[in-house]
C-alpha cells in the first residue's frame, strides 16, 4: 500500500504507544517519517521504524518551534503533522487532585497543542494535514476521576476546529482522532485478559479492547489525499463507546 508515497511526516509523541504504531503505520504507507519525544531512547524506536528522531519537550515553546523547523529542513519539506504527545495522571477527585498534576496534564495536553498548532502551519506546504489525538474521554465520555484530563483533551479538540477554519485558505486540514480504550498504549493495560482488561471491555459495544492496529487506519486516511475535503472534524475510534450503554455492560451487571 503506497497511499502516503510522497508524505513527510512528523509524529510529535511517537516513540511510544499510539504515535509509535502510526509511524510504523505511516512508514509501511511509503511516507518519510520523523518522530519527536522527550527522550533520548526515542531514537531507538525512531530507527526501529526507519524514522528520523528528534527531541522535543512540548511544554517548552521554542523547543516546539525549533522541532518543526528542523524536522521540515531534514525532511525536504513537511506535509503531514501528528500532534501525538499527552499525559495522563492518576486524578482521583477534582478535590484530591494536586494543583501541580493538574498544572502539567495542561501543559501537555493543551499548551503542547497550541503551541504545534502555532508554528506548524508556517513551515507546513499548502493542502497539508494535521492530525491532534484527542480522547473520548473529552469527547462526550467523561467519568469521576478524569476531569482535568477530559477538560484538557476537549480543549485541545477545540483548538483544531479553529485552526481547521483558520488554515483552510491554504488548503491545510486540521483533525482530531478520539481514541477511546486501546490496549498497551501507555495509558491503557494489555489486553491478555488481566482482571481490568476484563472489566474495562465491558464498556464499548463489542466487550473487548481495541487493538493499536485498529486506529492507525484513521490516521492514514486523515493524512492521505482521500480525505482531502474533511477538516475541523473529531472522530471517534471507540468501539462504540460513546454511542451509548452497550450489550456487554447490561451482561457484565447480570453476570454479577
Amino acid at each position: 500500500m503506497h497511499i502516503l508515497q510522497g508524505k513527510r511526516v512528523l509524529i510529535i509523541g511517537g516513540t511510544t504507544g499510539i504515535g509509535l504504531a502510526v509511524a510504523r503505520a505511516f512508514a509501511d504507507a511509503q511516507a518519510q517519517v520523523a518522530i519527536a519525544g522527550r527522550r533520548e531512547e526515542g531514537a531507538i524506536a525512531a530507527d526501529a521504524v526507519g524514522a528520523q528522531f528528534f527531541r522535543c519537550d512540548v511544554t517548552d515553546e521554542e523547543a516546539v518551534r525549533k522541532c518543526l523547523e528542523d524536522a521540515s529542513d531534514a525532511l525536504g519539506g513537511l506535509n503531514v503533522l501528528v500532534i501525538n504527545a499527552g499525559i495522563a495522571l492518576d486524578e482521583e477527585s477534582i478535590e484530591a487532585l494536586p494543583s501541580d498534576d493538574m498544572q502539567k496534564m495542561l501543559d501537555v495536553n493543551f499548551k503542547g497543542a497550541f503551541y504545534c498548532l502555532k508554528y506548524a502551519p508556517s513551515v507546513m506546504e499548502d493542502d497539508s494535514s494535521i492530525i491532534y489525538t484527542g480522547s473520548v474521554a473529552g469527547s462526550g465520555i467523561t467519568h469521576a476521576g478524569s476531569a482535568v484530563y477530559a477538560a484538557s483533551k476537549a480543549a485541545g479538540a477545540y483548538l483544531v476546529r479553529a485552526s481547521a477554519i483558520e488554515n483552510a485558505p491554504r488548503g491545510i486540514r486540521v483533525n482530531c482522532v478520539a481514541p477511546g480504550l486501546i490496549a498497551d498504549t501507555g495509558m491503557m493495560v494489555a489486553d491478555d485478559g488481566n482482571e481490568t482488561a476484563q472489566f474495562l471491555a465491558h464498556f464499548n459495544a463489542f466487550g473487548r479492547l481495541g487493538k493499536q492496529s485498529e486506529v492507525t487506519g484513521i490516521y492514514i486516511f486523515l493524512a492521505s489525499n482521500e480525505a482531502s475535503f474533511i477538516t475541523g472534524q473529531e472522530l471517534r475510534v471507540d468501539g462504540g463507546m460513546s454511542a451509548g450503554f452497550g450489550l456487554p455492560l447490561f451482561e457484565g451487571v447480570a453476570g454479577d
